[in-house]
C-alpha cells in the first residue's frame, strides 16, 4: 500500500511540473530538417538535419514564453535582448505570436514557425 501511495504522489506531482511548463522535455518538427528541443532544464536547442545550430535560455509562464539568445552571432540576437511570445499548443501543433521583441529578424522568424510535435 506504501508504495503504491508512494508512486501516486509521484505520478501527481509530476503532472503539475508539466503543467507549468508544457514545452518542458518536447521536440517539435519545423519541417526541412528543423528541430526545436525544448530540454528539461531552461534551454531549447535548434537543430538543422540532426546538425545543432543554436541554442537559448527560454521560460514559460502561463502562456507565454520568454526567449533570449545564448551567443550572438549572424542568426541570433545581442543576449541582453528578450523576446516574449505567447505560444499556443492546438493538435499537436505549436505556434507562436509576438507581445514584444526588439530583435526584429529573431521575431520574424519565431512568429512563422509551425511545429509539430515530434
Amino acid at each position: 500500500m506504501k508504495k503504491i501511495l508512494v508512486v501516486l504522489v509521484a505520478l501527481v506531482s509530476f503532472s503539475f511540473i508539466s503543467a507549468d511548463n508544457p514545452l518542458k522535455n518536447t521536440k517539435w518538427d519545423g519541417g526541412n530538417g528543423l528541430v526545436v528541443y525544448f530540454t528539461a532544464s531552461d534551454t531549447v536547442k535548434l537543430l538543422m538535419n540532426d546538425e545543432f545550430l543554436t541554442s537559448a535560455q527560454y521560460k514559460v509562464k502561463d502562456s507565454v514564453l520568454t526567449w533570449r539568445d545564448f551567443v550572438p552571432g549572424a542568426g541570433s540576437c545581442d543576449t541582453a535582448i528578450r523576446g516574449t511570445y505567447v505560444y499556443r499548443i492546438k493538435d499537436s501543433i505549436l505556434t507562436f505570436r509576438p507581445l514584444s521583441d526588439r530583435c526584429e529578424v529573431r521575431a520574424n522568424v519565431i512568429q512563422t514557425l509551425v511545429l509539430i510535435r515530434k
